[in-house]
């Protein structure tokens, strides 16, 4: 291996005719590799005492900027402690040492947190929806899949959290979910793992509004306006769920419309939902006595070849599903009729009974009210749900009778 001065003059005029190693007996490990076509490059050569051989680390080409002699001569000391404190290690070597420590990559991380929050959780805290499921890997696919392949404990947080201020500027509801799925993804493996890596996350939250704050419901239109045009649906499974919307307050796109018949009771008046967002077991919820004769025709007009409370008129493929998202009315959307009925509930209900019947998720204040059973009685309920009721029909300027005329000569 011949010997040369590393300066660039001299590297400048350097040739070979074949591949050749250079050293510089006063830069001790540093090596210059030239090849026949004149490309100059440096290595580092080191002994590790933690694997007993000896490591050669590939610097850059040489150039007369940037890479030049001065800037190879500095980099020996950096890289040398690098290789004997066990830092540089063969590709092959890095993979079996992530094989034994378990560090999956970001998306097998993100596969591992939804398959634990999907299956029965010994906290007794509730499973994770399939649709949410599917959102997280929608996100991480449109948001983080760059960093897909990555081990979790060798993301580039900076770069992970400068796109996701970028994205933020641009997508601000976007940014927000995917700082969410990376941030649970990689707290999720600290646990899991037990390390301590640092979370991906945005620097300025994004400021969420509510649904009241971006809702332009209108509250001074009257509400026999909107009784009216419900009235005016053709359709009666159609009509019948708006009119129970209104008279329950209930969910639509979980609860109400996917509702079957064996989740109704006409005998006791109730009806029973699965798990809500946060609790796992099912809730039985009373409805007022109006509600269930508007229960009671839904159960004549009802269609043999399915269990749907509010089925679709379309087939497909065979099969028959429930009713789609509702189209607005000109004065009304699904949602405003829940909002509505809160307003109604919260001035004649107990505040722990309309939280009930609204299946919204009970507070510690709610659980102590409700005392050891942790839900009201049917008794408790039905007072509230008839008291509810009789509200809205002052509201909306017409007897109780009039509520259950509901075989309309156009249905």
């Amino acid at each position: 291996m011949p010997h040369i001065k590393f300066t660039d003059s001299t590297l400048k005029k350097l040739s070979a005719t074949k591949t050749t190693w250079f050293t510089d007996p006063t830069v001790k490990g540093l090596r210059l590799c030239v090849t026949k076509g004149g490309v100059k490059t440096w290595y580092v050569n080191k002994w590790d005492p933690t694997s007993q051989k000896t490591r050669s680390v590939k610097l850059a080409q040489w150039a007369t900027k940037a890479t030049h002699c001065r800037w190879a001569k500095d980099q020996v000391g950096k890289v040398a402690h690098d290789i004997t404190t066990g830092n540089v290690q063969t590709r092959d070597e890095h993979e079996a040492e992530r094989a034994v420590l378990g560090v999956p990559t970001f998306r097998d991380a993100l596969e591992q947190y939804i398959e634990h929050r999907t299956q029965p959780r010994a906290s007794g805290k509730a499973q994770m929806k399939p649709g949410t499921a599917y959102d997280y890997r929608n996100t991480f696919s449109n948001h983080l899949s760059r960093w897909a392949d990555v081990p979790v404990n060798e993301l580039p947080i900076l770069e992970i959290n400068q796109h996701l201020n970028n994205l933020q500027l641009e997508k601000a509801h976007a940014a927000n979910h995917a700082s969410c799925v990376a941030g649970a993804t990689v707290r999720f493996i600290n646990k899991l793992c037990a390390l301590a890596l640092p979370i991906p996350s945005l620097l300025d939250n994004t400021k969420i509004r509510s649904r009241v704050q971006t809702g332009k419901l209108d509250m001074s239109v009257p509400w026999s306006n909107r009784w009216d045009e419900i009235q005016a649906v053709k359709n009666e499974h159609i009509r019948l769920c708006w009119m129970i919307t209104w008279y329950t307050g209930f969910r639509h796109e979980d609860s109400l419309r996917p509702l079957t018949w064996d989740q109704v009771d006409l005998d006791e008046g109730t009806v029973t939902f699965g798990r809500l967002k946060k609790q796992e077991d099912a809730r039985e919820i009373a409805i007022a006595d109006d509600v269930v004769r508007l229960f009671e025709r839904l159960w004549e007009i009802r269609v043999d070849d399915c269990d749907w409370v509010f089925p679709s008129r379309r087939e497909l493929n065979g099969r028959r599903g429930h009713l789609d998202v509702l189209d607005r009315l000109p004065l009304t959307r699904a949602g405003d009729l829940r909002h509505l009925w809160m307003t109604t509930a919260r001035e004649v209900a107990p505040r722990h009974v309309h939280r009930w019947l609204a299946q919204q998720t009970m507070t510690d204040d709610d659980l102590r009210m409700l005392g050891h059973y942790g839900q009201p009685s049917l008794e408790e309920q039905k007072r509230s749900a008839n008291a509810i009721a009789s509200a809205i029909n002052v509201q909306l300027g017409a007897p109780p009778s009039s509520v259950v005329e509901l075989k309309r000569k156009r249905a």
